[in-house]
């Protein structure tokens, strides 16, 4: 793209982002709204529909219980796991009088109401057609003798659902190596395989079984004579997940830390050749490539030109398939080319993405590659029924013809009536289809209904797999890059036109033009939309598992509300959740999401998911949507309706919903306080501008540092910033201490520009390399001279030692540093430090004009008591206890070195807010359990406890001593789920100074406390203490426990029954009577603690 066009159209996206946007808060914070935060601060869950018929009644039911425990809001989702033939079909009249009933009941009880963009996941319908559905540029290829006319009919590209479009037609004389090879002789060792499919273009495999470790399988390719070859396809069933679309986890910054699923693995063997048979040399690595969305696993493999008459594959030891139930190699497709191929030409023209491996592409000679001057565009020559006439020059010409077609993306977890093709991602006219289609009539609907508003979409992560070409891709490429892709093209096909560089950089904008429509035409587009119509649109752009070439920084800034995901599985989160906090504060956007909680199964507790949202606070998220509450029609059916395979436990049938709200209050109130002025953090990354984009642990180099908080970002927020009093700052706000050049040894023109710019201006830049040019063809050389002519006035022209710096203008360059070093000497001290303890504390810091908010977690398996040092000085900390919402003193604090150091005692999996303001909190402390507190009284002895009627127990037994429900005599009690109230009397002789504290000991999972007639509320969480004093009385006292467990043990045993005997109804039920009953019950010791406070 012309630069000038760049500038403006950066400029008017600041403008559409501060006039979105405004300015951050600055008020003081009000405890009242801590206690009682504002509704949207409350977590939103996601409401599927569709798996079972949808009522009124169970519509009311389902939002009234939302709303009692704390949820602010609901997204209506059509995803669907089953064929549930009473539902109603999607955009019907029933289901629109639904969806009108369920606005007006948000609206009566002030929740907000938001919808996916599309029935299904994600986006798309019967309404979109093959044109509009995701493309691939495809070809075709013929080899003709010139100095003649050849007329003929070319053969048509590949073609899926039965669309096709023509793209161009390009004639080149034929490279080296592009005559036809006689056909091979093939033989392996063992005997036995199925070589004529292997090495078949159907894309069918052959499977291998492994051999002992070091002996190989051996496939011998026999030409009879001599041949040449310089590269190599197949495909391979992949053994572990791609890189790309493997989720990023954060905390292990080594060199192989690929991400949750990747496994190391070697490669399947090599390829050798010999001109005997006997004597084999070394030709290339096979190297394995992980599974991708799409599937894929096509690859090509350059080398340098060898001649042999005999080649072979020597497979080996290709280590453990962990993806699948057989450590058999599948591999097909395989072929051996003449001509020279670029190396992993499918992942660089983004056919499917991943990152690529190290180049393999050899510096081909002239010979061996097409020459751009000697394309021959026939595109106005061909006929529409693909006949084409052409007075050929003589010699020998290859004709390429392309077009492009459906990928065949669908959308999935759809109603029958409503799947479809997703909508092309780069097609701003197949995202205002998608809109009217589906969006745009629902949004009438809630028009309609007094009162009510459609207040935003959701977009879920586009797990579509790859597309690269749309049906003004030319066009996009030439207004974007500057430059006309046509004589181009044969390199998105893997051949090398010009030389390796050339190619190369040709696809590197490729990816980036993808990126960039993306971004601006699907993400963007859905925003515009969204804006006319009065709505936000939240999204995953594109997702935890990257499938389609994007800036995932980029493509989140083209929204309202960035939006991430973390699952069950995922204990310290993702770094997806960085990505999203990142966007947020660089676009100036005030809320940062996440999908949250993600694969939750039957038997999952608050206890379990709360170090998952802690984990995502301190990435910066302030803005939770929960997966997921299935709608449920009926009462009696419990514990109801899932998803087909999927049991979504956040509902109000499952034991312990009525129990939660001390959870989801504690979730606002920490994104309440997490929304408050703006986000501290002293170091931003840049990753370069390489498509696809993302945060990916092993390339962070040099590694983040724990005690300082970072962003990540790409060229397009690099474009924005500016410098002020020495720091790199955002229009938005937001501002950095150090920027990290993190994107490897090349960099754009106008990246390389701008931070002259911010160098000159001040701005401190911490570089593990000098640039050495740019990637983008659209730079060209003399864009390459400029970059290392600018890197030579950053980095300076001496030979650069292992570290130094190199001071321009009012700014430098430092090398050969770690982050803390360079942070350090601009006498920045640590952010936040935990010392004189173990276990793992977390952090997260936002400052207002007045305030400066901590929010710390213990992430450990232990209590921990220890000294937080806080980077700020002259003011008063106080403790905001999320869970309470009550502010106490700090005592005990002191000053040391531009910090303020203050003793704090967080429990396993607690957390907390330190706000340092100008005046102290009341000088009240808060009674807790860290550290021994004296037993005032054991509450042994027998129980009293009671069981629900109907459920399979006893409505009353007598426990002498306290066990797990597991453990006892009675079937019924064993296999129980729901509450059961322990009730116990006592006596108290004296009543103690200061308060007194019910501890429990050990619970499973919630219990709800009431004493002498005064509800104590609900304990979700270790400790199971809290403060009776209100209650307690001298002389004779009444306590009743109600423990709620999970649904598990009741499912496991009814997994064995016939429907007849069964407790529980559930659509699908994930357990087997051989599974573990989970341990449940008031298990104790129960005493009581006076605190001496």
């Amino acid at each position: 793209m012309p630069r000038k066009e760049t500038k403006m159209k950066i400029s008017v996206l600041l403008a559409c982002l501060l006039a979105l946007v405004g300015t951050m808060p600055a008020a003081a914070l009000e405890p009242e709204s801590f206690m009682n935060p504002p509704s949207s601060a409350k977590p939103t869950i996601w409401w599927f529909w569709g798996e079972s018929v949808t009522t009124e009644h169970g519509i009311t039911q389902d939002l009234e219980a939302m709303k009692r425990v704390g949820f602010g809001g609901v997204v209506i989702y059509e995803q669907v796991f089953s064929d549930a033939p009473d539902a109603y079909k999607s955009l019907s009249p029933d289901f629109m009088a639904r969806v009108r009933f369920a606005a007006a009941e948000c609206a009566r009880l002030g929740m907000s109401l938001e919808l996916n963009v599309g029935p299904g996941f994600v986006a798309g319908g019967p309404w979109i057609t093959p044109e509009l559905g995701l493309q691939r540029l495809v070809s075709s290829e013929i080899v003709v003798f010139g100095g003649r006319t050849f007329s003929g009919k070319l053969p048509q590209p590949p073609t899926m659902h039965g669309f096709y479009r023509d793209v161009a037609v390009l004639a080149y004389p034929s490279p080296a190596g592009n005559e036809a090879a006689q056909p091979p002789v093939l033989t392996c060792k063992p005997a036995g395989l199925d070589l004529a499919t292997m090495f078949a273009r159907d894309g069918k495999k052959v499977r291998i079984p492994p051999l002992p470790k070091g002996q190989p399988t051996l496939i011998q390719i026999d030409y009879g004579r001599p041949f040449t070859a310089r590269s190599i396809v197949f495909a391979q069933r992949p053994n572990t997940k791609g890189l790309i679309m493997a989720t990023q986890l954060p905390g292990n910054w080594s060199d192989d830390n690929y991400g949750q699923g990747v496994h190391p693995h070697p490669p399947l063997g090599q390829l050798e050749a010999s001109d005997d048979g006997i004597h084999w040399e070394f030709v290339c690595t096979l190297p394995q490539r992980g599974l991708q969305l799409d599937g894929r696993q096509r690859q090509t493999l350059a080398f340098p030109a060898k001649t042999a008459r005999f080649f072979r594959l020597n497979l080996h030891d290709w280590g453990p398939n962990k993806l699948y139930k057989d450590d058999d190699l599948h591999i097909g497709s395989v072929e051996l080319l003449g001509e020279a191929r670029i190396d992993q030409w499918e992942v660089k023209s983004a056919n499917y993405i991943d990152f690529a491996d190290p180049d393999r592409t050899p510096d081909y000679a002239a010979h061996e590659v097409i020459d751009p001057a000697k394309i021959v565009d026939l595109t106005n020559r061909l006929n529409p029924d693909g006949t084409l006439v052409w007075d050929a020059p003589p010699g020998r010409w290859t004709i390429l013809r392309f077009g492009h077609t459906a990928t065949g993306a669908s959308t999935k977890h759809s109603r029958p009536e409503s799947k479809g093709l997703e909508c092309d991602k780069m097609s701003a006219k197949a995202a205002q289809v998608q809109f009217d289609n589906y969006v745009g009539k629902i949004l009438n609907e809630v028009r309609s209904v007094p009162g009510a508003r459609l207040a935003g979409i959701h977009i879920d992560s586009a797990e579509t797999g790859s597309q690269n070409w749309t049906a003004d891709f030319p066009a996009q490429f030439q207004a974007r890059r500057g430059y006309d892709l046509r004589r181009l093209l044969p390199s998105m096909a893997g051949r090398v036109v010009g030389s390796r560089e050339q190619s190369d950089r040709f696809l590197t904008d490729v990816r980036r033009t993808c990126a960039d429509m993306i971004a601006d035409l699907y993400y963007g587009e859905f925003q515009r939309l969204c804006h006319a119509n009065g709505m936000t649109v939240m999204a995953q752009a594109p997702g935890i598992a990257t499938c389609l070439p994007v800036d995932n920084i980029q493509s989140k800034g083209r929204t309202d509300i960035p939006m991430s995901e973390f699952w069950l599985s995922q204990r310290d989160g993702t770094l997806d959740l960085k990505e999203a906090s990142s966007a947020a504060h660089l676009y100036g956007l005030p809320l940062a999401a996440a999908e949250a909680f993600t694969g939750s199964p039957a038997d999952v507790t608050l206890t379990r998911i709360k170090p998952l949202a802690d984990n995502a606070l301190a990435l910066g998220i302030n803005y939770f949507v929960v997966l997921a509450y299935v709608h449920q029609p009926w009462d009696d059916r419990k514990p109801g309706v899932t998803e087909d395979s999927y049991y979504l436990p956040y509902q109000r049938h499952n034991t312990w919903w009525e129990y939660s709200g001390g959870f989801w209050n504690m979730l606002a109130r920490s994104s309440h306080m997490m929304r408050q002025g703006q986000p501290v953090i002293d170091l931003l990354y840049h990753l370069g501008n390489d498509v696809p984009l993302k945060i990916f642990p092993a390339r962070m180099r040099p590694a983040p540092p724990d005690s300082y908080d970072y962003d990540v970002c790409g060229d397009e927020p690099l474009l924005m910033a500016g410098v002020k009093d020495g720091r790199v700052v955002m229009p938005g706000g937001m501002s950095y201490s150090v920027l990290v050049l993190a994107g490897g040894d090349h960099m754009t023109l106008a990246a390389a520009r701008h931070l002259k710019t911010l160098v000159t201006q001040g701005a401190v830049v911490l570089a593990t390399n000098k640039p050495i040019g740019s990637r983008s063809l659209a730079d060209g050389a003399a864009g390459d001279a400029e970059v290392r002519k600018i890197a030579d006035e950053l980095w300076g022209t001496g030979r650069m030692g292992t570290s130094g710096e190199h001071a321009t203008g009012k700014g430098r360059v430092v090398w050969g540093r770690t982050p803390a070093e360079i942070l350090n000497g601009l006498g920045v001290p640590k952010d936040f430090e935990a010392v004189f303890t173990d276990q793992k504390i977390i952090f997260a810091h936002r400052r207002t004009d007045v305030e400066d908010i901590y929010f710390v977690a213990n992430r450990g398996v232990k209590p921990a008591t220890f000294a937080g040092q806080f980077r700020v000085h002259g003011r008063v900390p106080q403790a905001w206890n999320p869970e309470t919402g009550e502010i106490t003193a700090l005592p005990g604090f002191c000053a040391k070195q531009n910090r303020i150091e203050v003793p704090l005692q967080l429990e396993a999996n607690a957390s907390l807010f330190v706000v340092f303001r100008d005046e102290p909190a009341p000088k009240k402390t808060p009674p807790g359990l860290v550290g021994e507190i004296p037993v005032l009284k054991k509450l042994s002895g027998p129980w009293q406890v009671g069981f629900q009627p109907g459920t399979g127990a006893p409505e009353q037994l007598a426990f002498p001593a306290l066990i797990s429900w597991t453990a006892h005599s009675d079937s019924g009690v064993r296999n129980y789920s729901g509450a059961a109230t322990y009730a116990k009397e006592f006596d108290l002789s004296a009543m103690p100074d200061g308060n007194v504290m019910l501890d429990l000991g050990r619970v499973e999972t919630v219990a709800s406390v009431t004493l002498n007639g005064v509800d104590l509320g609900a304990l979700w969480k270790a400790p199971y203490a809290v403060d009776v004093t209100k209650a307690l009385r001298l002389g004779k006292n009444r306590l009743e426990v109600k423990i709620i467990n999970t649904w598990a043990n009741r499912l496991i045993a009814d997994s064995g029954l016939p429907e007849s005997q069964r407790v529980s109804w559930a659509t699908f039920n994930p357990y087997k009577p051989s599974d573990r009953l989970r341990p449940s019950g008031l298990l104790g010791p129960v005493v009581l603690r006076a605190t001496g406070k």
